[in-house]
C-alpha cells in the first residue's frame, strides 16, 4: 500500500473505548522552564520512552508535545513545551515557540518548573527567572520546583538556596522542590510521587498503554530533525523544512518511508549532506533504529535533500 501520509499516518492517536481502573485519578502537567533545562530529557525518562526529542541544542522542542503516564490508578498527562523566551528575544522565534509554554498552562492541573541547577546561578538567568515569574505572578496553579542537572554541578550548591527562595518568594504556589539529573534517570519516582500525590479523582483520557497523542508522521518528522540538530550547527538545523512524499508498506511488512528536506541555499545542501555523505547517512541511520522501535517493525527511511526554490 502506497500513500504520500496525508491521511491515517497524519491523524493524531484518538483514544477509543478506554477501559477505566478503580477509583481513577489524572492530572495534567505543564513543564515548563528555560531554554536547555532537560525537560524533554525528564519527560522521557519518566514515560520510559522517546516521545520529545532531545539535544544539546536550545529550542530543540518546537511545539507542545504531550506524553503520557499511566500508573496503577494514575494517569499523568505531561505537556512538555519549547522554552521559555522572555519578551525581547521573542523576534528571534516564530510566535508560536515564543507562546506555547503559556498556553499549556490554560490547562494545566499542575506545574512542573525545571531549572538547569548550573545556568539558575549564572546572572544571565537572572532575566528568564524575572520573566517566568512575572507570568506567574496571577496564576494559582500548584507547582513543583525542579533543579535538573544536579551532575554537573560541582560546587556552591548552597547557592541554590538563594535561587529557590526567588522562586518560591516570586510563586508562593510552589510546594515542593526536588534535586536531581533527569539524565541519569535520579529521584523519578520522587517526581511520580508528587504527581499521583497531586492527581484529582476523575476519568482517564488515554488508554493505559498509549504514551503519546503524536500521530505516526509526526513521529517521523520529530526523529528525522533531531537527528540533524545533534550533527549540525548554528543556525542551519533550525532552518530545515520537511516534507512527506512516500509511506508504502512493502510485502514482508516492512515500512517504506521516503522524506524529503529542502535547505534555503546550495552551500547549506553540501553542509547537510556531508562529506561523502556522513551527516545524512548519521541521520537515516539512527532515526531509522528508532523508528524501527517505535513502530515495531522494520522501517526502510529515505530521505533526500533539495534547495528550496525561490
Amino acid at each position: 500500500m502506497y500513500s504520500s501520509g496525508n491521511l491515517q499516518e497524519r491523524l493524531i492517536k484518538v483514544p477509543k473505548d478506554i477501559t477505566q481502573p478503580d477509583n481513577p485519578h489524572l492530572l495534567k502537567v505543564a513543564i515548563i522552564g528555560p531554554a536547555n533545562a532537560g525537560k524533554s530529557t525528564l519527560v522521557n525518562r519518566l514515560i520510559g520512552q522517546e516521545v520529545s526529542g532531545v539535544s544539546s541544542k536550545a529550542h530543540t522542542t518546537r511545539e507542545r508535545i504531550l506524553a503520557v503516564l499511566t500508573e496503577d490508578q494514575y494517569q499523568i498527562i505531561f505537556l512538555d513545551t519549547p522554552g521559555v523566551i522572555p519578551d525581547n528575544n521573542h523576534a528571534k522565534m516564530n510566535r508560536t515557540l515564543a507562546t506555547s509554554s503559556w498556553r499549556s498552562l490554560e490547562e494545566a492541573d499542575h506545574v512542573v518548573l525545571v531549572l538547569d541547577a548550573y545556568r539558575s546561578l549564572q546572572q544571565k538567568a537572572r532575566v528568564t527567572e524575572e520573566y517566568i515569574l512575572s507570568r506567574l505572578h496571577d496564576m494559582n496553579i500548584p507547582a513543583t520546583l525542579v533543579f535538573n542537572k544536579m551532575d554537573l554541578l560541582q560546587e556552591d550548591i548552597d547557592g541554590l538556596d538563594e535561587v529557590r527562595d526567588r522562586y518560591m518568594e516570586g510563586y508562593p504556589q510552589i510546594g515542593k522542590v526536588v534535586y536531581l539529573s533527569a539524565l541519569h534517570g535520579d529521584k523519578l519516582d520522587e517526581i511520580k510521587s508528587i504527581m499521583f500525590e497531586s492527581a484529582i479523582p476523575r476519568p482517564w483520557i488515554y488508554d493505559k498503554d498509549q504514551k503519546t497523542e503524536m500521530s505516526d508522521l509526526k513521529h517521523v518528522e520529530e526523529a528525522i530533525r533531531i537527528e540533524f540538530f545533534k550533527r549540525l550547527h548554528q543556525y542551519i538545523p533550525y532552518m530545515l523544512k520537511q516534507e512527506n512524499v512516500g509511506w508504502t508498506v512493502l510485502r514482508d511488512g516492512t515500512l517504506r518511508i521516503d522524506q524529503n528536506v529542502y535547505v534555503e541555499r546550495d552551500s547549506q545542501h553540501k553542509i547537510v549532506v556531508g562529506t561523502n555523505g556522513r551527516v545524512i547517512n548519521a541521520v537515516v541511520e539512527n532515526a531509522t533504529a528508532h523508528l524501527s522501535s517505535i513502530f515495531n517493525r522494520p522501517v526502510k527511511l529515505f530521505i533526500k535533500v533539495k534547495t528550496k526554490k525561490a
